[in-house]
């Protein structure tokens, strides 16, 4: 990931015989990648970070709406309905200007939609086999066009239509979100490129990307894909797992008073993505033979490695399978082993959307914690049971109670 990153640059598996997948940032290879990720990275700046706090703040006022509904039925809810509302409203909202209200109606299509691209047994999925079989999607996409984007199709026709109607408004210019970062580094002209086009301007280094290619409409659309479904699972499993975490240890739940500090809720979060890591393998692929601690790895060979069994080493770890923030501690960092903690990957390649998950988890869980209290309930499983899925995600749900505060204060006293 990083000594043997000129060699290890691109991920081992892409999907197959689809062009939005191919040139999503995830699966973009060498200089493409690179160039992708130039455009996208002020999008990310501390600058912008700070631009988006006003935004997460009005959707955090319809998430304590619900979180007060929720306590107010006195009934268990499931979390992952919950933060996936929210999630969805963060990444519309910052990402592309746009109200898409999944908080107020979580049947919304567009939640419902981006939960069937993760669920099922993506092994056995059309997408998935392509994965592995490159060969057999471009077969089955010669014979149905389209068939590899399986559930994705909705977002393709979404994000089309979303980059249109920004193309139409007149004075986005003031706008720096992540659409509008793209749109502007389309050259005129360029919006469609076939390959022989693209062969003649004999690309040499990111700044003939910038100042000769530019972005296409695929590439556009492919990354707002990207960042509408990857943003919306990934935060949202993270804050439910969190939510989870509290409910069944409640004497490591934070208070209003410590998470304050931040630096006890910085030790929660980053607990919580220990244990369940969302991403549970990480993968590349060698461009030449090459040799690491004597082992021989040909070009073109996959390697892939375990992200979830790194954090549950019990060699790296004290008690591992024990939700304990401790183990991020000033003291306990200190002496942490270097990669054997990977929630957002290592090296360049790593998760470009990590500061702003990180603050949309920070910013939901105070808001959650000032007024209310996560308690497990009858339907809290113990141990969690996953899906068979893309990522890490329950099977059952999180279900959980959420109390007012002042609630939990007059039962005590009683």
């Amino acid at each position: 990931m990083v000594k043997s990153f000129s060699n290890f640059t691109n991920r081992r598996f892409s999907i197959s015989g689809n062009e939005y997948s191919a040139n999503m940032l995830s699966f973009a290879r060498d200089d493409h990648w690179k160039y992708l990720r130039t455009v996208l990275a002020p999008s990310y700046s501390s600058k912008r970070m700070r631009e988006m706090v006003p935004l997460i703040e009005d959707v955090l006022k319809t998430f304590e709406k619900n979180l007060n509904k929720i306590a107010d039925s006195k009934e268990a809810t499931d979390a992952t309905v919950l933060f996936s509302g929210y999630t969805m409203d963060v990444i519309a909202s910052t990402g592309f200007g746009i109200n898409v209200d999944s908080q107020e109606d979580p049947d919304s299509p567009i939640v419902k939609n981006a939960r069937k691209v993760f669920a099922g047994d993506f092994f056995r999925s059309i997408p998935g086999l392509s994965t592995i079989f490159p060969l057999l999607g471009k077969m089955l996409n010669k014979i149905k066009p389209g068939i590899i984007l399986g559930n994705m199709g909705y977002f393709v026709d979404f994000c089309k239509e979303l980059v249109e109607e920004r193309k139409k408004e007149k004075n986005t210019s003031t706008r720096k979100d992540l659409l509008q970062l793209m749109l502007d580094a389309q050259l005129e002209g360029h919006e469609k490129l076939d390959e022989k086009i693209e062969q003649e301007l004999k690309l040499e280094n990111i700044t003939d990307w910038r100042t000769k290619r530019g972005l296409t409409d695929v590439e556009i659309i492919a990354q707002c894909m990207f960042f509408f479904l990857a943003g919306f699972d990934t935060t949202a499993s993270t804050l439910s797992f969190f939510a989870h975490s509290i409910a069944m240890n409640p004497d490591e739940s934070p208070n209003y008073d410590n998470v304050q500090k931040l630096t006890y809720l910085q030790m929660c979060m980053e607990e919580t993505l220990r244990m369940y890591p969302v991403a549970v393998t990480l993968t590349r692929q060698a461009k030449e033979d090459c040799i690491i601690k004597g082992m021989k790895i040909p070009k073109n060979a996959g390697v892939m490695f375990s992200i979830i069994c790194l954090h549950h080493d019990p060699r790296y770890w004290m008690e591992p399978l024990k939700f304990n923030p401790e183990h991020f501690s000033e003291e306990n960092k200190a002496k942490q082993i270097p990669f054997t903690y990977l929630p957002f990957g290592g090296g360049p390649r790593t998760c470009p959307g990590m500061r702003l998950a990180e603050l949309e988890f920070k910013m939901a869980v105070v808001q959650m914690l000032r007024k209310f209290r996560l308690v497990a309930c009858d339907k809290t499983e113990k141990k969690i049971e996953f899906a068979k899925a893309t990522q890490l995600k329950t099977k059952n749900g999180i279900w959980i109670k959420i109390l007012h505060r002042e609630e939990e204060k007059n039962i005590c006293s009683q």
